[in-house]
């Protein structure tokens, strides 16, 4: 799949640095409340993974009254004054049946867009994952059926172990056991739960934890890029925080995923 990247945008300056550090084209600063059609000249495919707090179950579910989602409604306005040809979005399982959902679709149907949704799990494509996330692809020419391919993965092909790994503290892991999910990679099988953006900083319901000769760990930031499809040469700048780490990798999206997802549309003139 021969894609040109000719922009990226982020207001976030951990995430910027960090695609900076691993990508040859540079991610720029910029409220994309601010985006404008005029953006959207010469560009063949626009992928949009816009913030998904107002839709997700612990966020305030506001959906489009929540003012985080101003810079969705603000690229829509520019989709519908310059449609690029190929459009693609990302977001939690709850956008599915939201109002920004149906914003979007009918933005889309009012330009003639080809129209695939999907909710899609990366346990579906053999990776030992959890992370349920909905998909639409949009084009101007036909869109191929999805291509759903899996090559069973063990979770131990992930892993490494940290020189220095990052332990659960005692009085937390007696607290809290019985609703954390550990595992050993040892058994055949296992699988992690959904890594959120509060992972390190809430213990319950935010990803998995695993057996070592030490205790009960956390996953490593790169241990998690791993397994969400970022390859063994994605590094995290040495100016971050682990806590900046795992935020952003809780905030990014699966590879693996997307693969699959990209494969409906024809790149090729």
């Amino acid at each position: 799949m021969d894609i040109d990247v000719v922009g990226a945008y982020d207001q976030n300056d951990a995430a910027l640095q960090t695609y900076n550090a691993n990508f040859e084209h540079k991610a720029t600063k910029f409220n994309l409340e601010k985006f404008s059609h005029s953006q959207l000249e010469d560009i063949d495919f626009l992928w949009m993974s816009p913030p998904c707090q107002p839709y997700t179950s612990k966020g305030n579910q506001k959906e489009l009254k929540d003012s985080r989602t101003n810079s969705f409604k603000n690229i829509l306005k520019a989709v519908s004054i310059n449609p690029p040809l190929h459009i693609g979005v990302e977001n939690v399982e709850g956008f599915k049946n939201s109002s920004g959902r149906d914003l979007l679709v009918k933005t889309l149907k009012n330009y003639g867009y080809n129209i695939s949704e999907i909710l899609l799990c990366p346990s579906e494509l053999g990776i030992p994952n959890r992370r349920m996330r909905y998909y639409l692809v949009a084009s101007l020419k036909l869109l191929k059926p999805i291509k759903l391919s899996s090559t069973c993965r063990a979770l131990k092909e992930f892993i490494s172990e940290p020189k220095t790994p990052f332990l659960i503290p005692k009085d937390k892991l007696e607290k809290y056991r019985d609703g954390f999910r550990i595992i050993d990679i040892k058994k055949e099988n296992t699988y992690s739960t959904c890594f959120t953006s509060s992972y390190s900083k809430a213990w319950m319901h935010s990803g998995a934890y695993l057996v070592c000769k030490d205790g009960i760990r956390l996953f490593e930031p790169e241990e998690i890029a791993h397994i969400m499809g970022f390859g063994n040469n994605f590094i995290f700048p040495n100016e971050l925080t682990k806590r900046q780490s795992y935020k952003l990798i809780g905030n990014s999206l699966s590879v693996y995923a997307l693969k699959s997802v990209l494969t409906q549309f024809t790149f090729e003139s």
